[in-house]
């Protein structure tokens, strides 16, 4: 541009600089510079590749997939540590053969020889459907057993009741049943026992009687160790540090073991004032486990409590669950346990905890002759892992302790072998909670569960879109077998032509068979049955072939948690006690609901407005959605017009009392409008001769600084859309979930601030558009404006008719309990 700094008007001599040999030799230099730079992170991504491709993640040779399984698991817990800072654990875990018969047990279970073709919308579907047809072969079992049985049938009404009644043999209607002496004197439950062949069979369970003392003590003592249980998580370390003066960082809590039977470190603040903590372990690592040894003075009772799944290393342990035997462990702890197997990861940390609790020698010193506490008796109890793990080493301790007790709670499923589970009926209780996956949890059961949820994708009839509205309607028992009939086949309508069956037959016959020992719940097993509506749990004794396969349910989950068990144990109902009938109490809510609900659901189904809506309310929520949306559009149709007011405008002479009226323009909230001339000259030189055009401008900042009223309406509109657009979105959401009472009470809320604020716009816009009186310069003349209603404002008040109807519906919500 500066004519190579020469100057403007000079010429130049010679030849330019870009002719210059000098100027190409610069220009090569400039482009070997260039290559060199880009070598070295062109090398260095190089180096990464290559590290990565030897990595075992990324091997793909097939002697080499367990290797990759077991490292790409371990990336995932190592990401999992790196997210959550080191809180949720992991310091312990290598990754160096950790997860390697996990990863061997994970390709007998998927086996990736074959790859079946189906994504994630498809395991939703898959897992939905499996679980509706579970809860379809449970209810024809149900009345299967109705029309077969007399005694069910009998059941089903309310007039057996479990006490003796004063009724007559000729006027008991169970009179000629064989067991009717048995059903008079304890209580009896029936319940659906999940065959191999995906059926149930109705099965007679016994339950936990109030008159039986020994049931009784039972869930005294369920419900009173489960709080130690509880408290092993996170409550007992925090505890140590705070009123014991332990270091944040410490691993262990002891005590002297001349001081152990000294009445000191009670556990006050955590409920257990007649608790006392002797010892405390915080270790938390492949093998090691925290845990804690009490002395419980009201019960007299030495409590051992082992804490469950809570980090990564414990999530390792729960993946090691092949069996490993325990002839060693039998011949070191002085019992016999050959041809005896159990869950291997726990069966590591059981021995660590034998090792520790003789090391450490607080057990020996609290049972030596000097000792108070040598006549307490000794107690484990756990939850989850933390129970599967306290059932293993009381079958350790027993030799010592032969009057040991073990309170598993929701312990894993695949734990010990049956013959071993049924030797440990008399000093191990376990407790499952409704449809806690976690007591179903077997290699056998997750086999089951894969080859179920492939036959379930095989069966479905229709395109996904309409089997996953479908999966979104509630389905009761009642209308089950109408609902799955629409989507699903029957088992023998199954197309064999298909790619997805024929990937499915290569796939079963490649899969190998797993040739491991069943595993299964330790000892006596007690299930907590939910009847629902908030009322007390219903304990019966289970057998442990009924948790063979896993329930799909919706708490199948929840149903796991700690902090919520110790409530439903102690408020658990008893046969016998406040519900005089307790088995027609639960057989009842099981059929009687479905005769009650069967034609309202039928009809429900036919009357549903979108496919896409469940409507746990009914259609009175949609009306309002409805409602809510006509008044949001008003709105949004009110601001983004600038015909909210029409303002006219009068010319009076007093002396001869004539005047003549014009409009000017119309005015919005944000813009007004333009006035155009009428003449086909475009020459207009009075006011009269303009007329209102449909064109628009926004105000400019002078306008608006100049205009608080405005400036005040543009506030309240920014305030009304924000809370109509909250009450919408909670609106939509109601249709299709159910939320509570007091989100409906915010809805109601936000609807009448929008109400509120929608009337504050028209005020303020009026205001800034009102009627005024203007006197001009020439005698006798004056000009008057006046504000008419525009569309806007003709919308404004729709909207905030709308919004006031709306919340008024919504109100019956929010006051209803």
């Amino acid at each position: 541009t500066d004519n190579f700094r020469c100057g403007e008007g000079v010429t130049v001599r010679g030849r330019t600089p870009e002719e210059q040999v000098f100027y190409n030799f610069y220009s090569v230099l400039m482009v070997t510079y260039a290559l060199e730079i880009l070598f070295w992170p062109a090398s260095f991504v190089g180096n990464i590749v290559r590290f990565v491709k030897k990595q075992e993640m990324f091997l793909r040779g097939k002697e080499e997939k367990e290797h990759r399984i077991q490292y790409m698991f371990g990336f995932m817990f190592r990401c999992l540590q790196c997210l959550s800072c080191g809180k949720a654990g992991g310091k312990d875990f290598k990754n160096k053969g950790e997860l390697k018969d996990f990863a061997v047990q994970f390709m007998e279970l998927a086996n990736f020889e074959t790859n079946v073709d189906f994504v994630l919308s498809d395991v939703y579907i898959g897992l939905v459907m499996l679980g509706r047809d579970q809860l379809e072969q449970r209810e024809a079992a149900i009345q299967l057993a109705v029309k077969e049985n007399n005694i069910i049938r009998n059941l089903v009404r309310p007039q057996l009741q479990v006490e003796n009644n004063s009724k007559t043999e000729g006027e008991d209607p169970n009179a000629s049943h064989p067991h009717r002496q048995k059903l008079q004197k304890r209580g009896s439950i029936y319940i659906l026992q999940h065959q191999e062949s995906s059926t149930y069979q109705v099965c007679e369970r016994h339950l936990l009687l109030q008159s039986n003392e020994e049931d009784r003590l039972l869930m005294q003592d369920l419900a009173y160790y489960s709080r130690y249980a509880q408290i092993i998580y996170k409550r007992v370390q925090p505890l140590t540090v705070e009123e014991f003066g332990l270091e944040d960082n410490a691993t262990h809590f002891t005590r002297g073991l001349d001081t152990l039977f000294e009445s000191k470190y009670r556990l006050s603040s955590l409920d257990c004032e007649h608790a006392m903590l002797s010892y405390a372990c915080f270790l938390n690592g492949i093998v090691s486990t925290p845990y804690a040894i009490l002395v419980d003075t009201a019960k007299e009772k030495v409590v051992i409590t082992i804490r469950g799944t809570i980090s990564i290393e414990d999530m390792v342990v729960d993946m090691q669950y092949k069996p490993a035997g325990l002839e060693k462990v039998g011949v070191i702890c002085g019992t016999d346990l050959k041809g005896h197997c159990c869950h291997k990861g726990m069966l590591a940390r059981s021995k660590w905890l034998y090792n520790s609790l003789r090391s450490e020698k607080v057990i020996k010193t609290l049972y030596s002759d000097e000792s108070p506490f040598k006549d307490y008796g000794l107690v484990v109890c756990g939850h989850s892992l933390g129970g599967g793990c306290a059932s293993l080493l009381a079958v350790m301790l027993r030799p010592s302790f032969p009057s040991i007790r073990c309170f598993a709670y929701e312990p894993p499923g695949g734990l010990i072998d049956e013959d071993l589970a049924a030797k440990c009926e008399d000093f191990i209780v376990s407790t499952v909670r409704q449809d806690d996956i976690v007591p179903r949890l077997s290699h056998q059961n997750f086999d089951a569960l894969r080859d179920n949820f492939f036959d379930i994708l095989a069966r479905i009839k229709v395109p996904k879109i309409q089997a996953f509205h479908g999966t979104r309607t509630p389905c009761t028992g009642a209308s089950v077998k109408q609902r799955n009939s629409k989507i699903l086949r029957h088992q023998t309508d199954i197309p064999t032509d298909t790619a997805f069956y024929q990937q499915l037959q290569k796939f079963r016959s490649e899969r190998a068979e797993a040739d491991y020992e069943k595993l299964y719940l330790p000892g006596k097993i007690v299930h907590l049955l939910d009847p629902g509506d908030s009322r007390p749990h219903i304990p019966y004794y289970a057998s442990k072939h009924e948790f063979d396969h896993v329930a799909i349910s919706k708490t199948m989950i929840s149903d796991h948690r700690c902090f919520k068990l110790v409530g439903f144990l102690q408020n658990a109902q008893l046969c016998g006690g406040k519900e005089n009938s307790m088995v027609s109490f639960v057989c009842n809510n099981s059929i009687a609901i479905q005769e009650e609900e069967e034609e309202e659901e039928e009809d429900a189904e036919s009357s549903r407005f979108f496919m896409w809506c469940s409507n746990p309310y009914g259609r009175f929520p949609i009306l309002l959605t409805l409602g809510a949306s006509i008044a949001v559009l008003c709105s949004i149709l009110s601001v983004t017009t600038c015909k909210f007011f029409t303002r006219s405008v009068s010319v009076y002479q007093s002396d001869v009392g004539d005047h003549s009226s014009f409009k000017i323009t119309s005015v919005g909230l944000f813009s007004k409008g333009l006035l155009d001339c009428d003449k086909l000259d475009q020459n207009c030189t009075e006011f009269d001769k303009y007329t209102d055009s449909p064109y628009c401008i926004p105000y400019s900042e002078s306008q608006l600084s100049q205009n608080d009223w405005l400036s005040k309406a543009q506030i309240f509109v920014a305030c009304q859309m924000i809370f109509a657009f909250v009450s919408l979105l909670l609106l939509c959401i109601s249709t299709c979930y159910r939320i509570g009472r007091s989100a409906w009470i915010v809805i109601c809320f936000m609807l009448l601030l929008s109400t509120l604020f929608q009337g504050l716009v028209f005020v303020a816009h009026r205001d800034n558009c009102g009627d005024s009186v203007f006197p001009i310069e020439a005698p006798s003349y004056s000009i008057v404006t006046s504000c008419d209603r525009g569309r806007g404002a003709s919308s404004a008040i729709a909207a905030s008719c709308f919004y006031f109807m709306t919340a008024l519906g919504s109100i019956y919500f929010a006051c209803k309990k």
